[in-house]
């Protein structure tokens, strides 16, 4: 009984031929019930010949000794198979399908269906990606054509671009090529098992350099589908968020250069800080300023972010044009700017914050004064919450599908109002704290048991506790007394300039940290004395008669004395005279070493009475 041959896979029954020899057969595969002309045709099977292979198609009406429609046909999956292809220009109808291997003749089982063109026309249902991005692994695009009508052999299939025609593809030979170099110099067709008729997959299409939204189609025989746009993106998507990465730095990179020539760095406690630290710096405590922070964070953000949505329109959409900025942004940047000038005035009226230790630090984006506060704590937090998550949830879109930056919900703009508000009413409801502006030390006496250590800023109260050096000092060990009050300060207690008598032995020499904390607990931290006076080296001297010591160091100024301790424990004043200062790092001190070898002890003094000693070898 005849069964029906359909496109690309034909239905066939296992046929009997000569017996005692192997003679070719085919195999029963399920059937596809349309073809349309100028398809090709598959036939599966085993044992078939490589060649001299015919096919004849008859539709039963023809004389005898006529043959009928005579195709060339080959073999095909190892001489499993074989293929040959409806001309274009017969007839339509049904027809009997014979297989010829010379003089023997198989009948295939059913009748293969030509349709009219318009009869099978193939419709396009989408192509997938809507936006492509170059391969990873060789130099085209990857396209997935699906729809109805398509031919179930690939090469049946002709993507034509709308307005440029045909696409030229490649061979068998030439795609394997292809796949094996990764440079596609045409595009190739493929139809998945199971999936003919319905899919096509384009592997390494080449738009033109200007060609980055397209119109395809797909042509099957006479019949052409409908069109559907495509995009090529120019860039990948990791290649978007390189891009602007990019751009962001060369445009800080500008700003900071600006900053550079025209503030320079800057300099606390002998440490030098970039420009970078200008955009968060509050030069007035030495320390990170929160409402500067909140600034530039989302302003920022907001740059990074338009940058980032700009190039993906325009390297990955093809849309040449602004984007939107969304709702909410602008009222959140106006809440940061008026944020930051509302802390500037509250700082002017009421006074700073505490400027804490001697350092900046991330602390101070939380604390005042080295005490950590809860509303500074909470702007600090959505301020952090607010920028990352805007980042996460633009960085987690699609590039090719992104159209404006995330949207702000009212609630957020909410939140990040009452923490502004709850940030400013702290700062004007908090008494200001210590600034540690200027240190000096008064000069000392020889002999004596105590030393002042002078201070200048602001907001310094007389009724502070004092640590030094971490150690906290008994009110019977430290006096302060306020050598300057400041004019209508909002505790009685503050002073511009402030006194404070410590015990002279252990702080004499070296340099030391001082804490001053405010009864309210907010502190301020310096170093005193500024640029301490040290040795480095000093040279040997032999015993027995009076000579010259080399002594290398640091910060030698001014008048300078000595006291000799020799090896023997004798101890002497040397005068100004026998101290001469080459530079500022190198004098030299007159001595007599004394009697005995060993190792004696120079100490400098400088005028207000400090002190850096170094030991001497006695030769």
């Amino acid at each position: 009984m005849p069964c029906r041959v359909v496109p690309g896979v034909v239905l066939l029954a296992l046929v009997s031929a000569l017996a005692a020899q192997t003679v070719p057969a085919v195999a029963p595969e399920p059937a596809l019930p349309q073809i349309t002309r100028g398809q090709t045709v598959t036939v599966h099977g085993k044992d078939f010949p490589a060649q001299d292979i015919k096919v004849y198609l008859r539709t039963g009406a023809e004389k005898t000794g006529d043959k009928g429609l005579e195709l060339p046909a080959v073999a095909a999956e190892k001489n499993q198979a074989i293929q040959f292809q409806l001309p274009k220009s017969m007839p339509t109808g049904r027809y009997l399908v014979y297989i010829g291997f010379g003089t023997t003749e198989l009948a295939v089982p059913g009748d293969l269906q030509v349709l009219p063109d318009e009869g099978a026309s193939p419709h396009l249902d989408s192509v997938y990606p809507v936006t492509g991005y170059r391969s990873a692994e060789h130099s085209g695009y990857d396209l997935v054509i699906s729809g109805q009508g398509l031919a179930a052999n690939a090469s049946d299939n002709v993507v034509e671009v709308v307005g440029r025609g045909p696409e030229p593809v490649g061979d068998a030979s030439q795609c394997a090529a292809y796949a094996a170099s990764g440079n596609y110099e045409k595009p190739c067709l493929l139809v998945e098992k199971g999936m003919e008729g319905r899919q096509v997959r384009v592997i390494g299409f080449l738009p033109g350099r200007y060609e980055g939204q397209l119109q395809l189609r797909v042509r099957v025989g006479n019949n052409v589908s409908n069109a559907l746009p495509v995009t090529f993106s120019r860039l990948t998507a990791g290649g978007a968020l390189g891009g602007s990465i990019i751009v962001f730095v060369v445009i800080t990179a500008l700003v900071l250069r600006l900053v550079w020539q025209g503030i320079g760095s800057y300099r606390i406690a002998n440490v030098h800080y970039s420009p970078l630290t200008s955009f968060f710096l509050d030069k007035e405590t030495n320390s990170y300023s929160l409402s500067k922070f909140q600034l530039v964070g989302w302003t920022s953000v907001a740059i990074f972010g338009y940058l980032y949505l700009l190039i993906c329109r325009i390297f990955v959409q093809w849309n040449f044009s602004l984007p939107p900025v969304p709702e909410g942004l602008p009222t959140l940047l106006a809440i940061s700017a008026g944020t930051t000038v509302a802390a500037a005035g509250v700082t002017t009226s009421r006074g700073s914050k505490g400027s804490g230790p001697i350092h900046p630090s991330m602390a101070d984006f939380i604390s005042t004064g080295g005490l950590v506060v809860g509303e500074r704590f909470q702007f600090f937090v959505w301020t952090l919450i607010g920028c990352f998550g805007f980042l996460a949830v633009l960085l987690a879109s699609d590039p090719a599908a992104l159209q404006q930056l995330p949207k702000l919900p009212d609630n957020f703009l909410y939140v990040m109002g009452i923490s502004s508000v709850g940030y400013l009413g702290g700062k004007f409801a908090r008494k200001p704290g210590p600034v540690i502006k200027a240190v000096s030390v008064l000069p000392v006496q020889a002999g004596a048991t105590q030393m002042t250590v002078r201070l200048q800023g602001e907001n310094l109260s007389d009724t502070a506790s004092i640590k030094v050096d971490d150690q906290p000092l008994r009110p019977d060990q430290v006096t302060l007394q306020g050598a300057k009050r400041q004019d209508q300060a909002p505790d009685a207690s503050f002073c511009l300039v402030l006194d404070i008598t410590l015990p002279a032995a252990p702080y004499l020499e070296g340099e030391h940290t001082l804490m001053l904390v405010n009864p309210d607990s907010q502190a301020a931290m310096i170093k005193f004395p500024v640029d301490p006076m040290g040795i480095d080296s000093a040279s040997p001297i032999p015993h027995g008669a009076a000579g010259n010591v080399t002594v290398k160091g640091r910060n030698f100024a001014g008048r300078l004395t000595a006291v000799w301790r020799d090896p023997g424990g004798r101890e002497s004043n040397l005068p100004a005279a026998q101290v001469v200062r080459q530079s500022d790092q190198e004098l030299t001190v007159t001595l007599d070493p004394g009697p005995a070898a060993g190792n004696g002890t120079l100490t400098l003094v400088s005028e207000v009475g400090l002190r850096a000693s170094r030991s001497v070898t006695v030769s």
